[in-house]
């Protein structure tokens, strides 16, 4: 549900940064990294950020769990509204300055 909102703060943010997406469209099992390693993108990454609507991180806590990953940053958002462009993009700013 945050596809279409995290590819539009990706293009604003690629004229001042270095910042790139990942998205998962199935995340169990989790994609072997036989094809592309994804793994590699994240551990070559200064910042990773999980961007998530629910309270506990579940797809970052998967992640974990199964590839001994841990993102740098989380942004949740859990109150039942989406996230706003704006307030994303502000968010990310925070993190990566």
């Amino acid at each position: 549900s945050t596809y279409g909102l995290m590819q539009e703060a990706t293009q604003y943010l690629a004229d001042k940064h270095a910042i790139g997406m990942l998205h998962f469209s199935e995340v169990y099992p989790f994609p072997l990294t036989d094809s592309f390693d994804y793994l590699a993108l994240l551990q070559g990454a200064r910042h990773t950020v999980c961007i998530e609507n629910n309270a506990t991180g579940q797809f970052a806590g998967l992640l974990r769990a199964e590839t001994g990953y841990a993102c740098t940053d989380n942004i949740l958002k859990y109150d039942g509204r989406p996230f706003a462009l704006d307030s994303l993009i502000g968010q990310i700013n925070d993190i990566i300055r």
